[in-house]
């Protein structure tokens, strides 16, 4: 665990005590911009603690369906927040656990920040993608992938050629840290592989 995590749901708070101080200053980072899919910072230590609003949601792989299009927005205002050499403020854990849906606000939120990294926002993409691509029928899953990459594409360019080179290696990583906190499906979906050659390819 990245974290201590107390939950006060009557407070509307959660406080979270980071165990590094480098996760500590990213979290803080994202946080204090204020971005419109995060909790709101309610305060902060300035040393590992960082206490934020409560989010009454549910994780998107919870849901019958989720809004792939409001998903990628998410991506799209954190992928625009800094860049440099090429690279964007990228999430570098997009784990659906770290998304939820609010049915009060009807809104999207994306969570845990201590592992964000400047990198190829393709890279943040594709991950997000594979967990789907690990789940749906290749019918479903095509949809969804189309849903998701021209929502955005809508506000910001991805280049097909880095996407592409980049799958690989993003296949590589998530079958790694799926294996790494024993995340393995009890019954494999027969369509991955068709699903990862759907997702290989983007124009």
């Amino acid at each position: 665990m990245k974290s201590n995590i107390i939950i006060q749901k009557g407070k509307k708070q959660v406080i979270k005590i980071c165990r590094s101080k480098k996760g500590f200053q990213k979290e803080l980072y994202i946080y204090k911009k204020n971005l419109s899919f995060v909790p709101r910072l309610l305060d902060h230590n300035g040393v590992n603690t960082i206490m934020i609003e409560y989010i009454e949601g549910i994780p998107i792989s919870d849901l019958l369906q989720p809004d792939f299009k409001k998903i990628a927005e998410l991506f799209v205002e954190l992928h625009s927040l800094d860049f440099k050499k090429g690279k964007r403020v990228c999430l570098n854990d997009s784990n659906p656990k770290n998304f939820l849906f609010c049915k009060k606000t009807r809104k999207y939120y994306m969570l845990d920040f201590s592992e964000w990294e400047y990198d190829y926002p393709e890279s943040d993409l594709i991950h997000f993608l594979l967990f789907w691509a690990s789940i749906y029928r290749a019918s479903k899953f095509k949809k969804i992938f189309h849903q998701f990459i021209n929502a955005y594409k809508n506000s910001l360019i991805i280049n097909p050629i880095e996407w592409e080179m980049l799958v690989p290696e993003m296949i590589l990583k998530f079958d790694s840290r799926r294996m790494k906190f024993f995340k393995i499906e009890r019954k494999v979906n027969p369509h991955i592989s068709k699903n990862r050659e759907i997702l290989t390819y983007i124009q």
